[in-house]
């Protein structure tokens, strides 16, 4: 991939705007569902840090609980929190948990240690998990909302889903772990979400925001400027790295089905 250090300074320069104006708090990505390789990790590690000071968190999800190449690789780049996918029971959760700590004493290197809830089966094991010491060492939990309404058979914003990942935020809360939504968020769902969910943080693929008064104040405008800055991230990722470029544009054509009214505006330019 070909950095290019004036597109590079115009994404840093967007994130500090949304940092400022629209809630946004962390970035995020990952080798699972996001599937992004390192180099591209490596440009969010760069456009989250200024004159080798980090102005923003960078969250990775792993490919799996102990996918170790994957946390040799984030510590290597200084991420701040390693999130794992699919933790749906005890063991996987140690698992996760004792793998990552072992290679951070090996390394030398730290980092903040999260797991997504993203299944019926995960919310089912989420009591035995909570009575572990590894449940301990976590400093965030992320319920992926898209996932766990298919693995329910229902859909994203049903009021079962709803309820359920309403009563999972105030069993964290107790448990006074720092929580993220994400999965299926839009500009037409995310003010409800942001009144009915009693989560600190919501996120998309790539941005993390603070579920904040000030947030829900103006949630769908704040949401889109989060997934303009996604867009504008894919297109300088296409033209940094030309052989993923299909890749990047699929993407931003699934950020258009959150962001109706850009197909309006490009429609009526034509």
């Amino acid at each position: 991939m070909r950095h290019n250090t004036d597109i590079l300074a115009n994404l840093r320069a967007r994130l500090k705007k949304a940092q400022a104006q629209n809630q946004v708090v962390a970035l995020k990505t990952g080798t699972e569902v996001e599937d992004m390789g390192f180099d591209e990790i490596a440009v969010m590690r760069e456009i989250s840090v200024e004159n080798s000071v980090k102005i923003m968190p960078l969250v990775v999800k792993i490919g799996g609980p102990e996918a170790r190449r994957d946390m040799r690789e984030c510590l290597a780049l200084g991420v701040d929190v390693i999130l794992a996918p699919m933790v749906e029971s005890v063991y996987a959760l140690v698992n996760f948990v004792e793998t990552a700590e072992g290679l951070m004493r090996e390394t030398g290197k730290a980092a903040n240690l999260a797991i997504n809830l993203e299944t019926g089966t995960a919310v089912r094991n989420l009591d035995a998990m909570i009575a572990t010491k590894a449940f301990a060492a976590l400093s965030q939990v992320t319920i992926g909302r898209g996932d766990l309404s298919k693995s329910m058979n229902l859909g994203v914003d049903d009021d079962e889903v709803l309820t359920v990942t309403r009563n999972v935020l105030t069993k964290l809360a107790r448990q006074k772990k720092l929580t993220s939504v994400g999965g299926g968020l839009s500009v037409h769902n995310i003010g409800s979400m942001s009144e009915i969910l009693p989560s600190n943080r919501f996120n998309t693929r790539h941005i993390v925001f603070e579920n904040s008064e000030v947030f829900a104040r103006d949630a769908a405008r704040n949401l889109s400027e989060g997934l303009y800055f996604e867009q504008a991230l894919y297109e300088a990722l296409a033209e940094m790295n030309p052989a993923r470029a299909d890749f990047y544009a699929g993407r931003n054509r699934q950020l258009e089905e959150r962001l109706p009214h850009l197909r309006i505006k490009r429609t009526a330019a034509m």
